[in-house]
């Protein structure tokens, strides 16, 4: 006779055990979507501010890219990097490397030193201004431009010149002066922010043009490169833009504990969002997102990196509108999906409005300055 497996005696507990589960979950659920809603400063949210903290720290992008380095390291950049290259590119790789062994939001209180120091020993050099020794000040005031599509239906740019450093993304066009592209994005430009990808193809482009990098170098020789590596590789694009005319302003690496806050920072906020929105654990984020690929955008960390050197910063060109191209200077229209811009501004309203709730950042012993953002 066959056996059943319909007893009451056997199907009764495996009954209530399934209940239990599914109203465990669903009691989770509910749970993760009132704490991701509720302000970062609640008393109700420290549970699953840990948790999603946690699930931040984990980068398999980063990852990925700390296993390329040092392959490279290894073959000595020997499959890229031409000789007269071969050694500024080496040391540059190995220093950046050496800084992803911790990760350290302390960075915050050096990014002064890291990154405006440099610029200003070339200034002083050259007898511009600028504090050649001793202890650096910030700068007065930045405004970061980004390169959105909504720029063209404001007409901010006499306010955007009007600050101390102006910081544009990606080569992004700056106005001449006085034309109509200028009342909208403004016409100085004091730093040029750049991914590394765009450095490499700037940079390659330039080899059949007297080498160098030339063409990275969209605002004229004497506006300075700050760029965040996207692969090591291109620590060989680096030192050939660095191994330019001695007049030129210089290109400097962000700190690899620069990109490590912000890349925690970005993806808290999408796990956040993402709980919120559908309800489901913070676990199944990667799922959802390609998380291999997941970024930050290069507005998000221009305006991390301002934070760190301004003493006020104002932020245009950040958002999207129905009918605004993605970036105005392109017939782009469509997003990246490596990152999520909708979690980045919620980030930035956080920066305006309670920047004590930011992860990481608030952790940081660094205090932000302030911060408005031009809509």
């Amino acid at each position: 006779m066959k056996r059943q497996w319909s007893h009451p005696s056997i199907a009764l507990p495996l009954l209530v055990a399934l209940f239990l589960l599914l109203t465990f979950r669903c009691t989770l659920r509910h749970a993760a979507q009132r704490l991701a809603a509720a302000p970062a400063g609640d008393a109700g949210s420290h549970a699953v501010d840990a948790e999603l903290a946690e699930l931040a720290a984990v980068d398999p992008a980063a990852a990925a890219v700390l296993r390329d380095a040092e392959r490279l390291l290894e073959t000595n950049l020997t499959m890229r990097a031409p000789p007269e290259l071969r050694d500024a590119a080496v040391r540059g790789l190995r220093g950046w490397l050496a800084r992803q062994q911790r990760f350290d939001p302390g960075v915050m209180s050096e990014l002064v030193d890291l990154i405006k120091r440099p610029i200003d020993l070339h200034a002083a050099a050259g007898g511009g201004a600028g504090d050649a020794g001793g202890e650096v000040r910030p700068y007065a005031s930045c405004a970061v431009v980004g390169n959105s599509g909504v720029l063209l239906a404001r007409e901010h740019g006499a306010l955007i010149d009007a600050h101390d450093l102006v910081i544009r993304l990606n080569n992004a066009p700056a106005g001449a002066e006085g034309s109509p592209l200028a009342r909208h994005v403004g016409a100085r430009t004091g730093l040029a922010f750049l991914n590394s990808n765009v450095l490499s193809r700037c940079a390659s482009r330039s080899a059949g043009a007297g080498g160098g990098c030339r063409r990275c170098r969209a605002y004229g020789e004497r506006v300075p490169i700050l760029t965040y590596m996207c692969s090591a590789a291109h620590f060989v694009e680096h030192a050939a833009c660095s191994a330019g005319e001695a007049a030129a302003a210089p290109v400097v690496v962000t700190d690899a504990r620069l990109d490590a806050v912000c890349a925690r920072v970005v993806k808290y906020y999408s796990l956040r969002r993402f709980v919120r929105e559908t309800g489901r654990p913070a676990a199944e984020w990667g799922g959802a997102h390609e998380e291999g690929m997941f970024h930050y955008s290069s507005g998000m960390q221009a305006v991390v990196a301002a934070a760190g050197v301004c003493a006020r910063v104002s932020v245009f060109g950040f958002g999207k509108e129905p009918g605004a191209r993605h970036h105005y200077h392109t017939l782009q229209r469509g997003e990246l999906d490596l990152h999520d811009y909708e979690a980045e501004y919620e980030f930035y309203r956080d920066l305006e409005e309670r920047p004590e709730a930011i992860p990481f950042l608030r952790d940081s012993g660094f205090r932000l300055p302030p911060v408005v953002v031009y809509r």
